[in-house]
This record gives structure tokens, C-alpha cells and sequence, in this order.
């Protein structure tokens, strides 16, 4: 069996809404490795917002905030940042059109604004995941010498926001007015707001992170497969020789997959890796 370089989600791939891994999912995981398979989780999450009980599934690395950083064990393949000049025009931006819930990711843990702060105390198992509690820091606490400002003081890779019920801006306009700086994808919170993205560094996303993995460890991009469920996934899933819609796909990227497997919570990830012959 020639083995295969695989790219999985996690929020909607390969973890539920509740944060929980079919039973399928984890066995066909270990299968497929035990295969000689490699398998990296990819998504936009940071590395200190990825629950321990996933990263203890085993994954042979990780591929975090969106494609910008990528690790195999303590080796870090790749990082990048967001320069300061973007955090503070974005987050500007944001204050001046009453967005008032967003965040800045990146390996040393999540900055929030007090709207988001207030978004993830009524979810309260993130907030009060002891995993994540050092990792969480509220931007109006962050210190600020004089002369400075939070892009310099701060260091993230990625971005992300959701508006008020009735923004005044639309995705389209928050991603034109910050394409100098950022690319735009749509995030995971359709259900709170119509306006809510994450804020890529430009020229880097899942994809890009998808054919650096796969030229560092020696892999064609014909052997390499993603499975995906949303627009957060678009790039990765057009860069992989072989790409995946899961069956509770949004964002209509099943049209451009090569397969649409079953939904999450009907063996989806175990159909998949059945159908392209991991397991």
C-alpha cells in the first residue's frame, strides 16, 4: 500500500459541534497509520486552543492557525506572523464599525477583545477548560509601553471576528477594506452573525501549508488527501491531490471535491478513509 500524507479538519471534520471524536473516527485514524499512513490535523485553531484529548489521538503533526504554523513533534516546520501594522489597522477597523467580538491567535495563546470575552463566559466550557486558561488574555489588560501599540506588543499568525446580529458592514466589505493586509475567509460562526471571518495572512492558508509539508517530507501532491467541511478548508482541499467534503459540508464546497463522504455523525471520517482504500 503506498502510503498517503493526510490533512483533517477538526471543528466539523473531525471533532462535532461539542467538541467530541466519533469512536469511528479515532479507529480508522489509528488504522490508517498503522497502515503507514501519515496524518496531520489542519485548522485554523491556534496550537494552545487544540484540547489535549485530540492531540493525544496521536497525529503525526499539526497544522494550526490556518496554514501558518506547522509542527511535528517539538520540530517547528513553519510559522509565521501577522505584521503589527495588520493587527492594528484590522483592529482598528473593527472598533470603528462597532465589531465588537474578535480575536488574535497564534502560539502564544488568544487575545480577545472584551466582546468575545463575553461571547466565551456564556459558552463557559472554553473558557473554563483549565487546558486553555492561561492561553486566554484579554486585550484591554494587554500592557502597552508608551509609543507603542498592541500589533508591536503582541505576536499572532491569524485573526478572527463576528459582528452584532445587524452589522453595518458585510463579509464582503470587512474583506475588501482589509485586503491589503489579510484574506478573507468565512469563519465558524454562521449561527451567532451573517458577518463573521477569519483573517488570513495574505499567501498563507491550509493550502500553502499542505504542499510545504508535503515537499518537507518528501511527498508528491498526488498522494496527498484533505477532508474538510467548510469554507476555512477551501484552500487545502484545492491544493490536496485527493479532496473530501464531509456529508455536513457548508459553503457549497462539495461542488469542487473530489468525494462527499457521510456526515460527521454517521461515520463520516471512517467512510472517507474506507472509500479511498487508508483502511
Amino acid at each position: 500500500m503506498t502510503g498517503k500524507l493526510v490533512f483533517l479538519d477538526i471543528d466539523g471534520t473531525l471533532a462535532d459541534a461539542d467538541h467530541i471524536v466519533p469512536e469511528s473516527a479515532k479507529l480508522a485514524c489509528r488504522q490508517a497509520q498503522a497502515n503507514g499512513h501519515l496524518l496531520f490535523i489542519c485548522t485554523g485553531r491556534s496550537l494552545p486552543k487544540i484540547e489535549r484529548s485530540i492531540l493525544d489521538l496521536g497525529f503525526d503533526g499539526v497544522v494550526s492557525v490556518a496554514g501558518a504554523q506547522a509542527n511535528i513533534g517539538d520540530r517547528v516546520i513553519f510559522q509565521r506572523f501577522v505584521s503589527p501594522e495588520a493587527i492594528d489597522r484590522a483592529t482598528a477597523y473593527f472598533k470603528a464599525h462597532d465589531i465588537e467580538n474578535y480575536q488574535w491567535q497564534g502560539a502564544d495563546g488568544m487575545y480577545i477583545s472584551r466582546g468575545y470575552l463575553h461571547h466565551l463566559q456564556a459558552k463557559k466550557s472554553a473558557w473554563r477548560n483549565g487546558q486553555f486558561a492561561r492561553y486566554w488574555h484579554l486585550i484591554d489588560d494587554v500592557p502597552i509601553p508608551e509609543g507603542s501599540t498592541l500589533g508591536h506588543v503582541i505576536r499572532a499568525s491569524k485573526g478572527s471576528y463576528f459582528s452584532g446580529p445587524a452589522p453595518e458592514v458585510t463579509f464582503e466589505d470587512v474583506a475588501r477594506d482589509l485586503a491589503p493586509w489579510f484574506t478573507l475567509v468565512h469563519g465558524s460562526y454562521d449561527a451567532i452573525s451573517p458577518n463573521n471571518g477569519e483573517l488570513l495572512i495574505n499567501g498563507v492558508d491550509k493550502g500553502t501549508a499542505v504542499c510545504e509539508i508535503a515537499k518537507d517530507l518528501g511527498y508528491s501532491i498526488a498522494d496527498t488527501i484533505a477532508i474538510g467541511d467548510s469554507d476555512n478548508d477551501t484552500a487545502m482541499l484545492k491544493a490536496a491531490g485527493t479532496s473530501v467534503a464531509m456529508g455536513n459540508a457548508t459553503h457549497g464546497i462539495e461542488r469542487f471535491c473530489d468525494m462527499t463522504t457521510t456526515d460527521i455523525h454517521d461515520d463520516g471520517i471512517a467512510n472517507a478513509f474506507a472509500a479511498l482504500g487508508l483502511v
